[in-house]
């Protein structure tokens, strides 16, 4: 019986897990440096469907109580001194967060569907690296996206938030794995004594 509920658990995250990916936009990061001069390298995923809409804005917002962050690295095109600050306030349902560090493309192309683009770096001060982020996007094209989770009330103009959390190492995605095949393995062997 308990192999069955590991195994029933198991498929719930699954599910949940390919239910977070199907997002129109999905948004993670990774740290590097050490207390005090952390960077955050996040990586936005274009997931919109049937659709030729490109993210030309987008943003991420550090609570100053973290440390002061600024933009250090921008994937081309995106210019990080356009938008000093965003809010999407009175844009549909869109939140009251003063995102504080904002990248644009003026030419709108970028990051069109089924991609995935990085190297939007900010530098927090901050003891230890945030463990979520708030995220904005903004996208735009001719086709009219129609799927669901856009706080505008425009299809040629949707906007998605949601909060990114830090990626894994590949090294700790090992040591979930082994530990998780031997929790496995242990009750199997247990529930087999019963």
């Amino acid at each position: 019986m308990r192999l069955y509920k590991l195994l029933a658990s198991s498929l719930v995250f699954l599910a949940a897990a390919s239910l977070l990916s199907a997002a129109p936009v999905t948004v993670t990061y990774t740290v590097t440096g050490g207390s005090g001069n952390y960077t955050l390298d996040f990586s936005f995923t274009n997931n919109e469907t049937g659709t030729d809409q490109a993210i030309y804005l987008l943003g991420v917002y550090l609570n100053p109580s973290l440390g002061l962050s600024s933009v250090t690295g921008s994937p081309s095109p995106y210019d990080p001194t356009v938008f000093s600050t965003w809010t999407n306030a009175g844009n549909g349902s869109g939140s009251n967060i003063n995102y504080d560090d904002v990248w644009f493309d003026g030419s709108a192309s970028n990051l069109t569907p089924g991609e995935t683009l990085s190297g939007f770096d900010v530098r927090v001060d901050s003891v230890a690296p945030p463990s979520a982020v708030p995220w904005f996007a903004l996208s735009t094209g001719n086709l009219p996206y129609t799927g669901t989770g856009s706080f505008t009330n425009d299809p040629y103009n949707p906007g998605f938030e949601g909060v990114a959390t830090p990626e894994p190492s590949t090294f700790s995605m090992l040591w979930v794995a082994l530990g998780s095949i031997s929790l496995f393995y242990a009750r199997a062997r247990r529930c087999s004594r019963c």
